[in-house]
């Protein structure tokens, strides 16, 4: 996973690889973190010897992997609606979150008018 910003297509070393390979390689642009985060991820990054976009890559990681119980249950709970498993959603989401989203639609999300939280 390549963490820039400023960069609209592939670096040059994935263009000639097959879209499946690049899809998995895709460019995740985070916007601009608050100033006292981006300064621990900044040090962060200084005392481990990685570059801040790399320690970035390394805390999505991390977050997902701590919230991995979470992700599957809530995954496993939809995919029982849908009569699916739970790997054939999280699959499905991945590579075609439209379809995903027209599923559960018709399944009746939880959430569908709820205000985002996080915002």
């Amino acid at each position: 996973m390549t963490l820039d910003s400023n960069q609209e297509h592939p670096p040059e070393d994935q263009q000639d690889q097959h879209p499946d390979q690049q899809q998995d390689q895709q460019i995740l642009t985070l916007p601009t973190l608050p100033d006292y985060e981006m300064r621990l991820l900044t040090a962060m990054a200084f005392f481990l010897g990685r570059k801040v976009n790399q320690q970035a890559a390394a805390v999505v990681a991390m977050y997902l992997r701590q919230s991995h119980d979470r992700i599957l249950t809530q995954t496993e709970y939809y995919a029982h609606r849908l009569g699916i498993s739970k790997w054939d959603l999280l699959e499905l989401i991945s590579t075609n979150p439209e379809q995903a989203q027209a599923l559960l639609t018709q399944a009746g999300k939880v959430h569908d008018d709820d205000p985002d939280i996080f915002t």
